[in-house]
């Protein structure tokens, strides 16, 4: 209700209440109370109608600096489904689709009423209201952390705030990060805290990735990072020399027109009925759209490759300006190339890209070229045998609309069978291959040839370059093998036995450590932050604690909960949790060294009042001693002997 309604209405109630006492018909005092009602009243929906018409006017104000959708080619999601209601609703309930969402009650999963979380430098106070996400940042330094890029300018106090709108949050399968409009242009911009769904709390961005902590924190800019694959059809758009934005998009998150191509001329010529009945009623595909299960069998894959995959953008400058020109049905490799690591001398700007950042290699790839961080499966893919001598495609497992949105593996090909669709002859002479029994964990093709060696999410992730365990790869990558996976409590010198008894690889010269010691627990002590990762993780996975036993794993996992990385810290208390007498660890992987370390001291403690299971031999594998101790002197050797140069995988 606007301030002249208001009146208006005021002024028609007083001339009614006058009528009525010149009528006689109030007495004076009810005639006075009737006039007082009527104005707070009218005051009352006054006030209510301008907070509404404020709060649509910020709400319009939030949505109009959100990344601009007035791409012309693109028709979005909703307009697909019209006509493809079953197709969109299942893309609708993937993850793929909340990528990038908008900031509402419904998507936003974080707590922000009466919540205040703290840096070094600033507190961060979070609000709601309806729809309405907003944080105020006070600067305890007076040196402007936000550098003045949110809503408000400093006061010139030493502790001042800013005050910025959540517009955006991408994820929503394991953890929300949030992006605060800026005032330069639509430019989004990360808050440093992640929400984690699982543990339903708030934890520092830095804690979440692993990254060596000394690095400092990240200042993520969404539409310089986040867009290139959150996003569908995404142009970044800087502002001439400036730190602003003009950035448009297709669609906010992994869309239809993502896999299938632009949509506008579809739904243009789409409009004459005839030519749709005759399209249902034929075999032909329609030109003017792409079904990715139709094109040839190498171009299937690279639509899920232009997302997944390490690629090079020939010309940075182009793509600010005009987004990926790449669209589902063209050669990926035409547009954006994949770096692989095993084609680097017929790269000739791989030189280029390791003069800008000489460890991008080695924050991303093994050392001989297998993939080691998530969401790169397609760079994996390339460069296995099925696809490069075979028809393996990504839809050979996976599939959008017929699958649940959890890895989205269709249920016919989560056992061996997306396997045997292609080695048949393996079908009836399966545990003679595998040397395992028939519905043991080591009968699934998977665990052998695509083993968990890829790092993401404070998880570790199978690997899709399919491969077969081999020791010198192991010793010359330092990536785990497939069987030291799983046999945790055995050594690479075990492993190289079987290798050469059932498939005859050669046996490799092994030192003692490596002949007679676990492989899991020697990676563990001195490997790098993506071996202790992993191992971590692999102490937790069901399989393996059945296979090796867990009763000798907590002082293992109870040295990583001093371990430097957040993320390793995370992933050793949650397998440490696993374990039986655990499960109340009391343990903040983001506390206080002190804290760590008390842990760490309980969780032995625990672990030696438990009665001796381990036969002997068992034992000198895993430094372990008579009545659960340790062999101190041994454990401490290796841990010296930790690799602790800086990593920062690139998820």
């Amino acid at each position: 209700m606007s301030v002249e309604l208001f009146l208006c209405g005021l002024l028609l109630v007083a001339f009614a209440s006058l009528f009525l006492r010149g009528i006689r018909v109030l007495p004076p005092r009810t005639f006075a109370l009737v006039l007082a009602f009527a104005a707070v009243s009218a005051l009352g929906l006054a006030l209510r109608d301008s907070r509404t018409q404020r709060a649509a006017s910020l709400q319009s104000k939030i949505r109009a600096a959100l990344p601009s959708t007035d791409r012309e080619e693109f028709a979005s999601s909703d307009t697909c489904r019209a006509c493809h209601p079953s197709q969109y609703d299942t893309w609708h309930r993937s993850f793929h689709r909340t990528m990038t969402q908008i900031a509402t009650a419904d998507s936003v999963k974080g707590k922000f009423v009466g919540t205040t979380l703290s840096t070094l430098e600033s507190d961060y106070h979070l609000f709601q209201t309806g729809d309405q996400f907003t944080v105020e940042i006070f600067d305890q330094s007076g040196a402007g952390a936000a550098n003045n890029r949110f809503g408000s300018l400093p006061t010139g106090q030493k502790t001042f705030a800013l005050r910025g709108n959540v517009a955006m949050l991408t994820g929503s399968h394991r953890q929300q990060v949030y992006w605060v409009s800026t005032r330069l242009g639509n430019m989004q911009m990360a808050m440093p805290f992640a929400y984690l769904l699982d543990d339903q709390r708030w934890v520092p961005n830095n804690a979440i990735f692993l990254r060596d902590p000394g690095m400092g924190p990240m200042e993520p800019v969404w539409n310089q990072t986040c867009i290139e694959c959150h996003a569908t059809g995404g142009e970044p758009r800087p502002v001439g020399g400036s730190d602003s934005f003009a950035t448009r998009v297709g669609e906010l998150g992994i869309a239809c027109e993502s896999c299938h191509g632009p949509g506008r001329e579809h739904v243009r010529a789409n409009q004459n009925p005839a030519r749709r009945y005759q399209l249902h009623l034929g075999n032909q595909p329609d030109p003017t759209i792409v079904n990715p299960a139709r094109l040839p069998s190498k171009l299937v894959s690279q639509a899920c490759g232009q997302c997944h995959s390490v690629k090079w953008i020939p010309n940075s400058r182009d793509w600010k300006e005009n987004g990926f020109h790449y669209r589902p049905g063209d050669d990926l490799e035409k547009h954006t190339p994949l770096v692989r690591v095993a084609l680097r001398d017929s790269q000739p700007w791989m030189k280029q890209l390791l003069q800008q950042d000489p460890n991008y290699l080695r924050d991303r790839f093994w050392p001989d070229g297998m993939v080691r961080v998530s969401g790169r499966e397609f760079s994996g893919l390339v460069e296995s045998p099925c696809y490069q001598k075979g028809d393996l495609t990504c839809l050979s497992c996976h599939s959008m609309h017929h699958a649940g949105p959890d890895a989205q593996v269709t249920q016919s090909k989560e056992s061996n069978e997306s396997c045997l669709q292609c080695h048949q002859p393996l079908r009836d002479k399966l545990t003679q291959h595998t040397h395992h029994p028939a519905n043991s964990a080591g009968s699934i093709c998977y665990n052998c040839h695509m083993p968990y060696t890829t790092y993401g999410l404070l998880k570790a992730i199978r690997s899709h370059q399919i491969d077969s365990p081999n020791l010198t790869k192991t010793r010359n990558t330092g990536r785990p093998n497939a069987c030291n996976l799983c046999h945790l409590d055995r050594s690479l010198g075990w492993t190289a036995d079987y290798l050469a008894t059932w498939y005859q690889q050669p046996l490799p010269k092994l030192e003692e450590e490596e002949q007679n010691l676990s492989s899991a627990v020697t990676m563990l002590l001195r490997g790098d932050g993506g071996q202790r990762a992993l191992i971590a993780w692999s102490m937790g996975w069901q399989p393996a604690r059945n296979t090796s036993g867990e009763e000798w794993l907590a002082p293992y996992l109870g040295q990583l909960l001093e371990d430097p990385y957040p993320a390793i810290r995370y992933i050793a208390a949650r397998s440490l949790r696993r374990l039986r007498d655990f499960k109340d660890l009391n343990y903040d992987f983001i506390g206080s060294p002190d804290h760590w370390a008390e842990a760490h001291r309980q969780a032995l403690a625990l672990w030696q009042q438990a009665k001796p299971l381990l036969p002997a031999p068992a034992r000198d594998q895993l430094l372990l001693g008579p009545n659960r101790s340790l062999n101190q002197e041994k454990f401490n050797r290796l841990l010296r002997l930790r690799d602790d140069h800086p990593m920062d995988l690139h998820e």
